[in-house]
């Protein structure tokens, strides 16, 4: 419960205070028990508003702050029983908040009418009164120790949320996803040509790592081949051989050739082998070493990124505040570091441009 959602729920407690019941509430600020006192103030009895804690375990049970606040009441019913002995009550998704009551929220909810006297009415009543036989009375002395307690959920809530593994290496690494449709297979030894960014400098190093899956069928996206990976049967290690800076090499040595990042297939060369360069990509030419037998999940962040949304079209309208709230469409890294070009290089080599030759900035090894 929030002070806007009661508000939002357009109560006129002098006139319906002693209409109230029974109010079971299982998480506050301490602004919404500021805002369930004047309902208190104004007539609705105290012995009629509880707060359900929930449930808990000792320190010495676990470790998990998340898993000692829980299970809590997280049930939504509005029950309403009328004086011409009918009833009804919506069940569903909405809190006592600004957001939920005023449309604002993605909700959803049923509304049940009928005779009080319909069993479905007994199911709901039991189920209140259960909620407010675990709950405890209301005192208005403990506001902060109310909403010290809400706190500590959240708190907990955001540690299990924080549950990404923490086992990564901070290995750079060139990722290739190809389809390889001949009957040959590159073999140890072969050289492999495919071009990246010039501005991911540390491509530039000799002998950077470099590993390639090879697919029969090109799946549709580099995101789809990237999950896809521990099922391949044919990947190879290698490392890089040679590297030419702005388009500086006119013939080379390769045995093989990618030569579309967005539709990557490998492909043996003809000699002289005499590749044409887009303007700010750089040469690259790497050596098989062995296949590749461990498989990784890889990482196209430092491990330290914040942010920030990309906004859509079509926003909701807050008519108390009149502000538009925008759809958010997605997330971009926004400490990228570097250079405007390093920047956009690391974007290029992302599974999000659509490029199937990518830089992957950590790994970890697949479970």
């Amino acid at each position: 419960m929030t002070p806007d959602g009661i508000d939002a729920a357009g109560f006129d407690a002098m006139a319906h205070a002693t209409k109230i019941s029974e109010l079971v509430i299982g998480a506050g600020t301490y602004r919404a028990f500021e805002a369930i006192d004047s309902l208190i103030s104004a007539g609705v009895p105290l012995d009629r508003v509880r707060i359900h804690l929930g449930h808990n375990r000792s320190r010495s049970a676990t470790k998990n702050l998340f898993q000692r606040y829980h299970p809590m009441l997280h049930s939504k019913i509005y029950l309403f029983e009328m004086t011409d002995g009918s009833s009804a009550a919506l069940i569903g998704s909405h809190n006592v908040t600004g957001f939920a009551l005023r449309g604002l929220n993605g909700e959803a909810g049923v509304l049940l009418e009928g005779a009080s006297s319909d069993a479905a009415f007994a199911d709901i009543r039991r189920h209140i009164a259960e909620s407010f036989a675990q709950a405890v009375p209301y005192d208005p002395t403990m506001k902060e120790a109310y909403a010290w307690w809400t706190r500590e959920y959240f708190d907990g809530l955001r540690i299990e949320a924080n549950d990404a593994p923490k086992d990564s290496e901070g290995q750079r690494t060139i990722v290739i996803l190809a389809a390889v449709s001949s009957g040959r297979r590159p073999k140890v030894g072969d050289i492999i040509y495919f071009e990246i960014a010039e501005d991911l400098s540390e491509i530039d190093r000799i002998n950077a790592e470099v590993h390639i899956y090879l697919f029969s069928s090109l799946p549709a996206g580099p995101a789809q081949a990237l999950s896809s990976l521990k099922n391949t049967s044919y990947a190879l290690f290698c490392k890089t051989e040679g590297i030419e800076m702005g388009r500086g090499g006119l013939e080379l040595d390769a045995d093989w050739n990618i030569e579309d990042r967005k539709q990557p297939e490998l492909r043996p060369t003809k000699r002289p082998f005499r590749p044409v360069t887009s303007r700010g990509m750089q040469q690259t030419r790497v050596r098989v070493l062995r296949d590749l037998t461990d498989r990784y999940d890889y990482l196209f962040d430092d491990g330290r990124s914040a942010w920030v949304p990309e906004f859509g079209e079509e926003p909701i309208h807050d008519e108390t505040r009149h502000e538009p709230w925008l759809p958010v469409k997605g997330l971009v890294q926004s400490d990228l570091a570097g250079s405007e070009k390093r920047q956009m290089a690391l974007i290029e080599a992302s599974p999000q441009s659509g490029s199937f030759i990518l830089f992957s900035r950590r790994r970890r090894r697949a479970r």
